[in-house]
């Protein structure tokens, strides 16, 4: 059991990086200077990375595609508040924000909350990633639940 709890945060916190990496250093690298060609760029490069990781997650965690779809959308949604805070203190918000840590750290806590980490999203220039992993994720997981039970279904 411990293994494989261990495994299902380690699949949660790596899609988490994956995903919100892109947007982290492309909001380091322009601070404060983010303009429709970044997020166009991110809308493509946050799910294009992720993608990329979700293939690779069979070897890298023995577990199928379809295990680890979950446990990437809720490392995702449960630590985009942490990347986007991240990601906005290299322009003066986040841990760097008015209100400081005590502030930085209430937004967090507030993100844990999926409507939060989409509202957030959307302020950040990454909604369009966010929504699409999230579809993409979904059906990678429910499709070949729905296809087993198809199949079950028609042997008898």
């Amino acid at each position: 059991m411990k293994t494989a709890t261990s495994a299902t945060l380690r699949v949660a916190c790596f899609a988490a990086l994956a995903f919100w990496g892109p947007d982290i250093l492309v909001h380091a690298v322009q601070r404060d200077r983010l303009s429709g060609s970044d997020v166009l760029a991110l809308t493509v490069a946050m799910p294009l990375l992720l993608f990329l990781y979700w293939a690779a997650s069979a070897k890298l965690f023995h577990i199928t595609r379809r295990a680890a779809a979950i446990p990437m959308l809720f490392g995702i949604w449960l630590l985009g508040g942490l990347a986007m805070m991240i990601g906005a203190t290299f322009s003066g918000g986040g841990f760097a924000g008015p209100d400081g840590l005590r502030g930085a750290l209430f937004v967090v806590a507030t993100s844990l909350l999926p409507v939060y980490t989409f509202v957030m999203a959307t302020y950040d220039g990454s909604v369009g990633a966010l929504l699409a992993v999230s579809l993409v994720l979904f059906l990678g997981w429910i499709v070949p639940l729905i296809v087993l039970r198809a199949r079950a279904r028609a042997r008898g």
